[in-house]
């Protein structure tokens, strides 16, 4: 059997791994399993409470405002309760301690290592009303004397105890006291009123939906305006208890809302072969920010991605964050309205000591050999709801201007040809003879094969199959000089000019958290290399001076019209300046030393704001230039 000498050093070290706001969910899943034993026990299906509140009755005796979790489940003896809060991974009241259940390990050492002043625990069970507090003592973590002799355990008047506790004669409260005396634990530093509701519903995928409910307080207004009784805070509408439901259900509401058809599942076959178990990936098309009903600031939006293990939702990927997430779900743009919820199935699932990850296999999910092969099967499977949405948004940020991207396309012409290899296909109409290995299948992923005619126009051409490696044999010089057509490789990139909050909508490539925001450009795909999408920020300052500076010159009296032709000619410029940055990196792919990896990096928002940054001298001349054919007359007499 093994001992452990410093019990404190391994409770600082199981801390350190620890989420933020983790003790409320252990002290959920305590209150929750408490109740659910009793209900079990009475052979009942109903009336089951858990309630996040202030805990009223020591704000009476101290004037501090502490957050409590109180529940009307089987509570503990006296004896249970000296045992279960002082012992480590101690065999729990449900019995079920495991790797994939409960460790015993939560409460006692999330609460006191995140509240040094401690856990204020009362509970009642068969007459009996008691209480310790464990914390820190200034020496190492256990209990904290409470009584007036300092008794480490003390009795309870029934006043310690909300009403619906002690009607039920059964139950627990658990108060944070924090770090410091006069710490709020209701409203800690840095923090909204609304913040563990949103915490509790982000945390959990469904709660409320069963005989359990769950409630929790959630103030408003200035703290020396709050009721400092329970029974005030009631009546106050404001100051109210709201029902915590998860994240399903607020999914749910905003889908549904739309109609029918605005969410589902998506179920995985995995590859046992493989050891891949089965999984279901659970959709919502949301509401745009502009609809009536919209996701609340309760719950997280769209561009949300979460993992599903046990009714908990981990490794949670928001916003830009969630980019690689669904680009390789095949979700490219129309993002900001989708969400997506991964569960795995199976034995071989459970998650870190944390809680932080679900595993797979002991590896996490999203680092493992099951997610690529998950995605690929979801992208074969996906809902024609989601492709709906994502033509729907694509179309909506169309450019205006359809001929902008030919006039560009034919100014960079030549400059795209000098270090794309040529590269020939035979023939027989062909005007140049090709000697050495024929190229089959040029042009990268993303493009389309393209002829050169003699006149120098050209056609588009069906792409033929890759070859095999048995091709190399008949690379030989036997075909030299047969009749060919020169072939290049023509890239679609889109430009599209957004607001950093429309990018929100958009998979992009190595956005860092950051996506658009104060950048200048980004790309909006599954990678660097093949991304066909090119975001322009609208908001992005140095775009902003260029269009200033071009107003101030041209157009001093405002023209609204004037305005605009100067916003798109100077649009066109930078699309054209962009696109070269892109399509000109992209021609030094050889597999070697510019590989993906490389292009994501080369090509991220920091480093296209850097390229749109660069040579601003000559962008400017051209803009200019363009301008100047429509510039006022009294604009040029100022001159």
């Amino acid at each position: 059997m093994f001992r452990v000498q410093n019990a404190d050093f391994i409770a600082d070290k199981l801390a350190e791994e620890l989420l933020p706001d983790q003790e409320y969910r252990e002290v959920l899943k305590n209150a929750l399993e408490a109740v659910e034993r009793r209900m079990h026990a009475e052979h009942i299906e109903d009336g089951g409470r858990v309630e996040f509140d202030i805990d009223w009755s020591l704000l009476e005796k101290t004037g501090r405002w502490y957050i409590c979790c109180a529940d009307n489940g089987d509570g503990m003896t006296r004896a249970e309760l000296d045992k279960y809060t002082t012992t480590l991974a101690v065999q729990g009241a449900g019995r079920n301690q495991s790797l994939r259940g409960n460790q015993g390990m939560g409460l006692k050492i999330s609460g006191p290592t995140k509240h040094k002043k401690g856990v204020l625990i009362r509970s009642m069970k068969h007459g009996e009303r008691t209480a310790v507090q464990i914390g820190w003592d200034g020496t190492e973590y256990g209990l904290i004397p409470i009584g007036q002799n300092d008794e480490l355990v003390v009795g309870m008047p029934p006043s310690a105890f909300p009403d619906f506790v002690n009607t039920q004669s059964s139950g627990t409260v658990a108060t944070f006291l924090g770090n410091k005396d006069d710490d709020n634990t209701v409203v800690p530093p840095g923090k909204n009123k609304g913040w563990l509701l949103k915490y509790l519903n982000t945390r959990f995928f469904r709660l409320s939906d069963s005989g359990i409910q769950v409630y929790a307080r959630v103030p408003s207004g200035e703290i020396e305006d709050w009721p400092r009784r329970r029974e005030e805070a009631n009546k106050s509408k404001s100051f109210n208890m709201t029902k915590v439901r998860g994240t399903e259900r607020g999914w749910n509401e905003a889908a549904d809302f739309q109609g029918a058809g605005f969410r589902g599942s998506v179920p995985l076959a995995g590859d046992p072969a493989l050891g891949i178990p089965t999984a279901e990936i659970h959709w919502w098309v949301l509401p745009p920010f502009d609809a009536p009903k919209e996701i609340s600031a309760r719950h997280y939006g769209g561009s949300s991605f979460a993992v599903l293990f046990q009714n908990e939702l981990h490794d949670w990927k928001t916003g830009f964050f969630a980019s690689p997430y669904f680009a390789r779900l095949g979700v490219l743009w129309g993002k900001s309205r989708i969400a997506f919820i991964l569960e795995p199935k199976g034995t071989t699932v459970s998650s870190d000591f944390a809680r932080a990850h679900v595993l797979v296999n002991g590896a996490r999910v999203l680092d493992s050999e099951c997610w690529p092969v998950w995605t690929e099967q979801f992208k074969a499977l996906m809902p024609e709801r989601i492709k709906q949405t994502m033509e729907e948004e694509q179309a909506r940020l169309q450019v205006e201007d359809p001929d902008r991207i030919r006039r560009i396309r034919d100014r960079l012409k030549e400059v795209m040809q000098l270090l794309r290899p040529r590269r020939f296909r035979p023939m027989e109409q062909g005007r140049v003879k090709a000697a050495g290995p024929v190229v089959m299948g040029v042009g990268s992923e993303g493009g389309e094969v393209v002829e050169l005619l003699k006149d120098g126009t050209s056609r588009p051409t069906k792409r033929p199959r890759s070859r095999g490696i048995g091709a190399v044999l008949s690379d030989l010089d036997d075909q030299a000089g047969v009749p060919a057509s020169e072939s290049v490789a023509v890239q679609n990139l889109q430009p599209r000019w957004v607001t950093e909050e429309e990018s929100e909508g958009f998979t992009i490539v190595k956005g860092n958290g950051h996506g658009l925001r104060d950048r200048a450009a980004a790309l909006a795909g599954t990678d660097g290399r093949s991304a066909t999408i090119l975001l322009l920020n609208r908001e992005f300052r140095g775009y902003q001076a260029i269009v200033g500076s071009m107003n101030d010159w041209a157009n001093p009296e405002g023209d609204d019209d004037k305005l605009a032709k100067i916003e798109s000619i100077t649009q066109e410029w930078i699309d054209q300046k962009m696109i070269e940055a892109v399509e000109g990196l992209r021609q030094l792919e050889n597999g070697k030393t510019w590989i993906t990896e490389h292009y994501d990096e080369a090509m991220s928002p920091v480093a296209l704001t850097a390229a749109f940054m660069a040579d601003r001298y000559h962008l400017l001349r051209e803009v200019k230039r363009q301008v100047g054919a429509f510039r006022t007359p009294s604009a040029t007499k100022a001159d």
